[in-house]
């Protein structure tokens, strides 16, 4: 008994259970299982290499070097002193040193071109960014196609059962000689015709059930109840919160940072070096013997001018800035007319809604009607049933377009960057 007593139980609580899909769920899934979404550690590996290798000019440079040559003459004392013998040095001459250059000031150069990269790899980031955004529009399509099929289901099988109910009785009088058989069978043939756009529905349901699990990377029962939370949108005032606007200021700070790197190129640059070195001659070219030696001292590089060259390159940067500028500019005009039309599409749907329920008043009368016509044989099945059908699809239409309206809502939470 205590046996049979946990099997109903566990019966019960499946039946009970469901999956619940939700919207945003679906939003945080879909983002995380997207393959672009592993770039990000990518991107920031890579600047932060670059860093560390533009870091790595303050460190002293180290450089081996080594030569061996022969020439054709050398240095000699073309005067003769008595009881001096003056050695003539070796044509063929060996030199092995160790450099070492060490940055001293370099303007800024260093620290510019570290902005410039850390600017462009938030850019990176931020383009990665907006293309992910972009997958909440896949997801509303999908969502919300899942959600008018399987109202559409529901609503056909409503009236598949008061079909139903009606046939039961239409037999009950041809079993009695009442009624005539033909009314019988066209509502098993209205049956079946309701059990074909059932089995068509069902199919685009699990075909697009199945695309949402693929792009979201998450289990997806076939009962799964989807669930869409209500939204409150201000359709009065544009504003827009797209992460594409942050990619145009980046690129402009890329510019700006660039600009002030030109400049450096026309400041001074202090080094320090030195030199350890082996060979023959050493320092003292009188000397045939090898010898080590060694240098040390400081350097002053400065390019004064260079005939225009970082202003040009520095009017370049200001057009392309321009051209930003007219490229955002283009953009958001573009949304805004994005955002009239998304406007127009939820006043649309608000009015279709209420003229859906002044018709479903109006066809379920009629339909009442009909059917108390046809039980009492005033009217045929046809007629029964044309009054029915136009019930249904007047819930029909009134369910989706509460749907759309939903849709609606959140494409436009999505367009303007709000979700």
């Amino acid at each position: 008994m205590k046996k049979f007593l946990l099997l109903i139980f566990w019966l019960s609580a499946s039946i009970a259970y469901s999956q619940s899909v939700d919207i945003q769920l679906c939003y945080q899934k879909a983002t995380e299982n997207y393959p672009l979404i592993k770039q990000k550690g990518m991107i920031n590996e890579a600047g932060n290499l670059k860093i560390r290798s533009l870091n790595s000019n303050y460190l002293p440079q180290l450089t081996i070097n080594a030569q061996l040559s022969y020439q054709s003459d050398v240095t000699k004392l073309a005067i003769n002193i008595p009881f001096v013998n003056i050695p003539e040095n070796s044509k063929d001459m060996y030199k092995a040193s160790l450099d070492i250059n060490q940055l001293i000031w370099d303007g800024g150069s260093i620290s510019g071109q570290r902005k410039v990269e850390n600017i462009s790899t938030q850019n990176e980031q931020q383009n990665l960014e907006t293309e992910i955004y972009k997958l909440k529009e896949r997801v509303n399509l999908l969502f919300f196609n899942i959600l008018i099929l399987k109202k559409n289901k529901e609503l056909l099988e409503i009236s598949k059962a008061d079909i139903g109910l009606k046939l039961q009785k239409i037999e009950s009088g041809v079993k009695n000689g009442v009624l005539n058989e033909s009314n019988a069978d066209n509502l098993k043939a209205e049956i079946l015709k309701i059990d074909q756009k059932i089995i068509e529905i069902q199919t685009s349901e699990k075909a697009t059930i199945e695309m949402l699990k693929e792009f979201c990377g998450m289990e997806i029962a076939e009962n799964a109840l989807f669930s869409v939370p209500e939204i409150a949108v201000n359709t009065t005032v544009f504003e827009n919160n797209r992460p594409e606007l942050k990619s145009f200021e980046l690129n402009k700070n890329k510019l700006s940072a660039t600009q002030n790197v030109l400049s450096t190129k026309l400041m001074p640059k202090i080094y320090g070096f030195g030199q350890l070195g082996y060979g023959r001659p050493g320092l003292n070219m009188l000397s045939n013997d090898f010898q080590s030696f060694y240098i040390v001292g400081a350097k002053l590089s400065w390019n004064i001018w260079n005939w225009n060259q970082t202003k040009n390159d520095k009017k370049i940067l200001e057009i392309q800035k321009d051209i930003i500028n007219n490229t955002k500019e283009i953009y958001q005009k573009n949304m805004k007319m994005a955002f009239q039309r998304d406007v127009a599409e939820i006043d649309k749907f608000t009015e279709l809604i209420l003229k859906d329920l002044e018709i479903i008043n109006l066809k379920t009368r009629i339909a009442k009607n009909s059917s108390s016509q046809f039980d009492n044989g005033y009217i045929n099945s046809n007629d029964y049933l044309n009054d029915v059908n136009a019930e249904t699809m007047a819930k029909i239409n009134y369910e989706i377009h509460k749907i759309q309206l939903h849709k609606a809502k959140f494409d436009y939470m999505v367009n303007l960057g709000k979700l």
